[in-house]
């Protein structure tokens, strides 16, 4: 058992670690190096078309670091999602950033370049996000397929983000439909999934080789062409031997639709729905990455660059999960071993039997056989000590059991914080960009996981900047989570319409189709131009923004909507305001206000708006430092429990 354990626990570890120390090396000369230094710039396997990491040339080097950002959240979005195998992130230059790790598999079948495979080239093609036909998976053996999505720097096609997606659930979930026969039809009439086809199945007719579309059954074909266009009904078919109704409803996302026979038309929409959802989510999740590194190698994603911190690893959690089990069993058998010796001592003649028979059973509980019973002779002290032995090893695998739930939870939470502490620094920018003409300072105490907000400026086209600040309901890892999305749709919708209402009715629109739990985001959003000095904004929730003006007089900005999330369309319309010489611009959120010191005082608004008019003559970084101290002030020692974020923007004199 303990060999067992320790296997379990090491061997995947030291795999996982192999992968990553072949991409050491030196530099060498001609602008040229080896891996060395990109196993620590990127949290995924790397691999360089054709042939593997032999070289990297300067180019490649630069690649290499611009895609850390991405990588990360690669690897965050493979992890958490049930159903995909693999994610990979291919460049033009032939940079391909993976995960799970697998280049040692590629190379044993090097030479190797993802440039010519079918969910590249198609990706490419559209310009769109694409989902290939289903195929074998080479590593389960099950049915997959390919979400992609082209990745776009400026105007540029740079490459292609890809996730492979497990169909096995879905192939799994409709062999249980118990009533009638289910299958899923692509979008050129082929049967792409059905289950086990029962005994005495009358129709096969409709699981013939090819395209419905062919089929030499004009109702039968008429049912295709209708599931084709994406419709939603049902339809009486007489077939070869009999008849039967197949109902049938679409799943837009991916082109598909499903049918049953003999099947209720709202079971088979709910069922849809639901498949649908889950290509939507994750076709929602390759395009967020093929953004995100889209900015990142346009070279505006900068913010993205986080400090390597290796891949993210649950070892510890196993290792010490095998500690405790295999303690409890060395417990459980030396306890048995110490009553036996006790015994043993009383009448040594008398129990020899027994400590034989005790022996033999310990000896099969070591190699792990829990089920083991002590052999008995029939007679009332051997009775008594076969009872007791069992009871030990039921006892046993209780406690056992026990630890191993305790420790998946323990596991799980850990990761899931080591998670939210990613992402928290990944919303968290590395620099505040310094806008001609204005200075810029932020703040945000959030700590780890605890992360539910985010912040952002970054310029746009036309002399323009953007400053977003932005809270998510809840906290952990979900929260963290919207809050990445957030951030990443706001950027993709100012840079798409130039307009911070559109931008943040179009977040709405995807954050409403994938938001559960009850979860809405707040946000504001200024669109700044740096040449009049006119603030174009607009508010889905958030705590109103205020301005302190030169002369020391306040005004809020007014005007907002509700939360995003909660509807699917939001009423938002753009509101202005001139930014004069001296004005001080300060845009928070709740957890500045909830703030509390010992007697359950909150900081308030009042407070921070008397902190910047006696401060307004300095700069917006002395006034964000001075902030700091009065909240240190009003804490008095206490912890932190809410997690404040500030943006201060003052316009040069």
């Amino acid at each position: 058992m303990a060999l067992i354990l320790l296997a379990a626990v090491v061997l995947p570890g030291e795999m996982g670690a192999g992968s990553i120390s072949q991409m050491g090396g030196v530099i060498g000369g001609e602008g040229k190096t080896t891996a060395k230094g990109m196993a620590e710039a990127i949290a995924a396997g790397v691999w360089i078309a054709p042939e593997g990491l032999d070289e990297i040339s300067q180019d490649r080097e630069e690649t290499l670091q611009r895609l850390s950002g991405p990588s990360r959240i690669l690897k965050i979005m493979v992890q958490e999602e049930d159903v995909a195998e693999l994610g990979y992130i291919g460049t033009y230059d032939g940079v391909l950033v993976l995960w799970p790790d697998v280049t040692e598999t590629l190379r044993l079948i090097a030479p190797f370049d993802h440039r010519e495979r079918p969910w590249y080239l198609e990706a490419s093609r559209a310009k769109d996000t694409i989902w290939t036909k289903p195929y074998l998976s080479q590593s389960s053996g099950l049915l997959a397929i390919t979400c992609a999505t082209p990745i776009v720097a400026g105007s540029n096609l740079t490459g292609v983000v890809g996730m492979d997606v497990s169909l096995a659930e879905i192939d799994s979930d409709l062999s249980n439909i118990s009533i009638g026969y289910p299958f899923l039809l692509d979008g050129q009439g082929v049967v792409v999934i059905r289950p086990p086809v029962p005994e005495g199945f009358l129709w096969e007719e409709i699981l013939t080789p090819g395209s419905l579309l062919d089929s030499r059954n004009p109702e039968l074909a008429g049912l295709a062409e209708a599931m084709v266009r994406g419709e939603r009904g049902a339809a009486y078919l007489r077939l070869g031997i009999g008849s039967t109704r197949i109902s049938y409803a679409p799943l837009p996302s991916v082109g598909w639709s499903l049918a049953l026979t003999s099947g209720d038309i709202d079971l088979v929409a709910a069922k849809a729905s639901q498949y649908d959802q889950l290509f939507r989510r994750i076709s929602g999740q390759t395009e967020v990455l093929a953004l995100e590194t889209g900015m990142a190698l346009e070279g505006s994603g900068r913010w993205m660059m986080m400090p390597p911190s290796g891949p993210l690893s649950v070892d510890g959690d196993a290792a010490g999960l095998a500690s405790i089990l295999l303690y409890a069993l060395a417990i459980a058998i030396a306890s048995a071993l110490l009553a036996g010796a006790i015994g043993f001592r009383r009448g040594r003649k008398v129990v020899a039997p027994m400590v034989e028979a005790v022996k033999g059973a310990l000896v099969r509980v070591g190699d792990g056989d829990l089920t083991s019973r002590i052999e008995t002779d029939g007679s009332k002290g051997m009775r008594a000590l076969g009872e007791a032995f069992d009871k030990m090893t039921s006892d046993l695998k209780d406690q056992i059991s026990l630890v191993e739930r305790g420790s998946f939870e323990a596991g799980r939470s850990e990761k899931e914080e080591e998670i939210s502490d990613e992402v928290g620094r990944f919303l968290q920018p590395d620099r505040i960009p310094q806008l001609e003409g204005y200075q810029v300072a932020a703040l945000s105490l959030a700590e780890g996981h605890r992360c539910c907000h985010f912040y952002d400026v970054f310029e746009a086209e036309g002399s323009k900047a953007v400053v977003v600040i932005s809270e998510v309901s809840g906290k952990g890892l979900s929260a963290a989570m919207v809050a990445a999305l957030t951030r990443s749709l706001t950027r993709a919708g100012v840079r798409r319409f130039g307009d911070p209402a559109k931008a943040l009715r179009e977040t709405n629109l995807h954050l409403s189709d994938n938001l559960r739990n009850g979860i809405m985001v707040s946000c504001f959003c200024g669109i700044l131009d740096l040449s009049n000095h006119s603030m174009d904004y607009a508010n889905a929730g958030h705590i109103p923004p205020f301005v302190v003006s030169s002369d020391g007089f306040v005004d809020t900005l007014v005007g907002g909507a509700i939360s995003m999330g909660a509807l699917d369309h939001i009423d938002l319309d753009v509101e202005g305001w001139m930014i004069d010489p001296g004005d001080v611009l300060v845009i928070y959120n709740d957890g500045l206000m909830e703030i509390e010191n010992e007697k359950k005082e909150r900081f308030g608004t009042e407070r921070v708006i008397s902190l910047v008019k006696d401060n307004k003559e300095r700069s917006a970084q002395d006034i964000m430092k001075e902030l700091e101290k009065a909240i240190a002030e009003h804490l008095g020692g206490r912890p932190l429990r809410s997690d404040p974020a500030v943006l201060i923007v003052k316009r040069s004199v």
